[in-house]
């Protein structure tokens, strides 16, 4: 009876968790025109702001909403979404 208690599970010590193992190696960054989604691109967690819109100008999707407009104003959240306003 003496082993049961021993290996109750309320005696077990709590996990210990590990940043590094439990952290993203790649974020979904949503690509809006004039704030709708128009495409998602695959990207390093922590890609700067250059790349993104480097990445996400040359979607084709991007693209034809942009219509061959330049943006006037890009809006860039790090790891969450970049918006184009035309």
């Amino acid at each position: 009876r003496k082993g049961a208690r021993a290996a109750s599970i309320h005696r077990e010590q709590w996990p210990v968790s590990d940043s590094v193992l439990a952290a993203e190696e790649n974020a979904t960054i949503v690509v809006q025109v004039n704030g709708k989604v128009r495409d998602r691109l695959l990207l390093p967690v922590g890609a700067g702001e250059v790349e993104a819109r480097r990445l996400a100008l040359a979607s084709v999707a991007v693209q034809k909403w942009l219509a061959g407009k330049e943006p006037r104003h890009v809006i860039y959240v790090p790891d969450k979404l970049i918006n184009f306003v035309v």
